[in-house]
């Protein structure tokens, strides 16, 4: 059981490098952002007036149940679906986009995860592998940069 504990697991030898690189890839990069999601709240409360979105606008529009581009209209910020990350990492290192960072560093994980895991594949030249998992890591980055709405 302690060999368990300290990762000195024996089946390890039976798991594929790309399986243990992505698992590791993901373990870590959901920590980072749960640590920031979970630290960033605390600068947003401290330096209010440091946030780029009007807070009190935008939660008036969450709880009265508007859709996602009248919450944004209400918070004065107009955009199209592309320049959703534009405006984020512009604002980067200001408390609400330091929060927004730590959400979608969180849910692009998979991205992130897949780099290791496709040179692994690489390495083994299973090319079957490279090919879809750089066609999921494309989907994710259309997704994200907005040329692919999956919001509806």
């Amino acid at each position: 059981m302690g060999g368990m504990i300290h990762g000195n697991n024996p089946d390890n030898n039976n798991i594929d490098k790309s399986q243990l690189y992505y698992g590791k890839a993901v373990h870590w990069i959901t920590v980072v952002s749960c640590l920031v999601s979970l630290i960033s709240p605390v600068f947003i409360l401290l330096f209010p007036d440091k946030n780029y979105l009007d807070e009190v606008l935008v939660f008036d529009a969450v709880f009265k149940g508007r859709k996602t581009a009248e919450i944004w209209e209400a918070a004065g910020v107009q955009f199209n679906s592309g320049d959703f990350w534009k405006q984020h990492i512009k604002n980067i290192f200001t408390p609400d986009g330091f929060a927004a960072f730590g959400v979608a560093l969180g849910c692009s994980v998979t991205l992130w995860a897949l780099i290791p895991a496709v040179w692994q594949f690489v390495k083994k030249k299973e090319y079957f592998y490279v090919c879809v998992s750089v066609f999921i890591m494309a989907l994710i980055a259309l997704a994200m940069s907005g040329v692919v709405n999956m919001a509806g």
